[in-house]
């Protein structure tokens, strides 16, 4: 348990020097949300979370909203894509319905279904915590490789660990353990803290090599 406290702290203090709170720069608000049709008059109240699960985080719709979108029915979490789009998916993240990037404030898509739907705030919101966007599954793309992690996140969400899941090579030999915010960059580092991914904010909730002549690689929630 004290080796455990030691490497908490290490890791944390390695991550408290120039951390920017929202590095990904991810600025949607967690809170309750209202779809409409855009041409009707049906109408129910979605709640975005910060609580993590497979595809991003948790999405809560009462069953009164998924008879009234049948194509809800499947929906689990919420992310945002490398695109910026506001994407709704299963529990496999698998995507059911994506809003591209909001006009005035709202989103507007073509669902499933062939209808257009609304999604605005409602109510009081909240941004995630640096802890909320840093926990959770992510995966970490190559040009023809990919490579599935569980990151969990200290109580400030600058630092924490890694567990990495199905993995292809390069990357499932270098023993990624830990990682850490410094000096603006993410990095990913193995258990002795020698850095083996270096990646700076992307696209909102994406990271992107940082190094412009290594091969691109980009880290999104699954």
């Amino acid at each position: 348990m004290q080796a455990l406290y030691l490497l908490a702290a290490g890791v944390a203090a390695a991550g408290a020097v120039h951390v920017d709170p929202d590095p990904s720069g991810v600025s949607a608000a967690v809170g309750q949300w209202r779809l409409t049709e855009a041409a009707g008059k049906v109408a129910c109240t979605l709640t975005l979370t910060g609580a993590a699960t497979a595809g991003g985080w948790e999405v809560r719709a009462p069953l009164a909203c998924r008879g009234a979108f049948p194509p809800l029915r499947e929906v689990a979490a919420w992310t945002f894509s490398p695109q910026n789009e506001l994407v709704l998916s299963d529990t496999q993240a698998r995507r059911i319905v994506a809003f591209p990037q909001p006009i005035a404030g709202a989103y507007e898509t073509k669902a499933p279904d062939g209808k257009t739907w609304r999604l605005e705030p409602s109510g009081l919101h909240r941004l995630l915590t640096p802890r909320e966007r840093m926990s959770g599954a992510f995966r970490l793309t190559g040009a023809a490789w990919q490579c599935d992690l569980t990151l969990r996140a200290d109580i400030f969400g600058r630092a924490g660990w890694i567990a990495v899941g199905q993995c292809a090579a390069p990357l499932s030999t270098k023993g990624l353990s830990i990682w850490t915010f410094k000096d603006g960059r993410l990095l990913l580092m193995d258990r002795t803290h020698k850095p083996v991914l270096s990646l700076k904010a992307g696209d909102p909730g994406a990271f992107v090599t940082a190094d412009p002549k290594a091969e691109p690689v980009t880290l999104t929630r699954r």
